[in-house]
This record gives C-alpha cells, structure tokens and sequence, in this order.
C-alpha cells in the first residue's frame, strides 16, 4: 500500500486540531524516500548527498507530522545548540518529546556490564537533583515558541 503523503498531512493537522498529536519516534530513516520525503530535495550538484538529507529532513517531515521523538536523547542528552537547531526546522505549532535516558530514571543501575562502573551502584543522577536540573535549562529552548 503506498503512503498517500497529503491525506495523512490532512488527517493529522484535523487530530492536532483536536489536541491529538501523531508523530514517530524519529524522523532520519531514509527508507522514506520517495514516501514522505521528496528525494530531489536532498540532491547536490546533481547526487543524493546523505549529509543534505541528515540536516535538513527535519523541516519536511514537519510539513506532515506535528511531533517526533527525539530518541538520540537516551544516548546523550541534547544539549541547547542541538535543540536549537531543531526548533529552527519546524513550524511554531510543532511539538518535540525526548527519550529519556535511564540515566536520570532509575534509582539504582543494574548489575549488568553494560553500566560499567555503575553497575549495582545508586543512581546520583535521579531526576530532581541538580544534574537533571541543567537538562531542564536546555529545554527552555522548547517553550513559548
């Protein structure tokens, strides 16, 4: 079935419209080329530049969407210039969410190698201390647009 790009933009602005906003988890898979993004957009001097798609894709897929997950988040917190240039991309009406990282959700790390020193350890990072604090001052950039 192929993706009809203009009635879901319809279907979607009529939700928002509602209070009901439907978005991704993210917006970089380039398997969407030729659905919701237009591949002759990214095209420089004449080729496909990945570079091109990877910094600008997020403003058409904002042409559609009126949200997206920023899931880069649970690897490292974004700070305020990559938030920055994110808001500079979309629409004054469009809404972010970021996944948030274990980093600042759990009280104590699990005893798995993945936590490195951390494991088994309290976390020193659990939302409401000062270290979430500064990821809240970079947020601000996401308010009253």
């Amino acid at each position: 079935m192929p993706f009809d790009r203009d009635k879901m933009k319809k279907t979607v602005a009529a939700l928002a419209g509602e209070g009901v906003f439907i978005g991704t988890s993210s917006w970089k898979y380039p398997g969407w080329r030729g659905q919701l993004y237009d591949e002759d957009r990214y095209v420089w001097r004449g080729k496909y530049s990945e570079a091109r798609f990877e910094r600008l894709c997020l403003a058409e897929y904002a042409e559609v969407f009126k949200t997206v997950c920023v899931d880069a988040a649970y690897y490292k917190f974004p700070d305020r210039a990559f938030l920055e240039q994110l808001v500079s991309q979309v629409p004054a009406d469009f809404l972010f969410t970021l996944k948030v990282t274990d980093r600042i959700t759990i009280k104590r790390y699990a005893n798995l190698p993945r936590f490195g020193l951390r494991a088994g350890a309290d976390n020193e990072c659990l939302a409401g201390n000062s270290y979430f604090g500064k990821w809240r001052k970079a947020l601000r950039v996401l308010d009253g647009r």
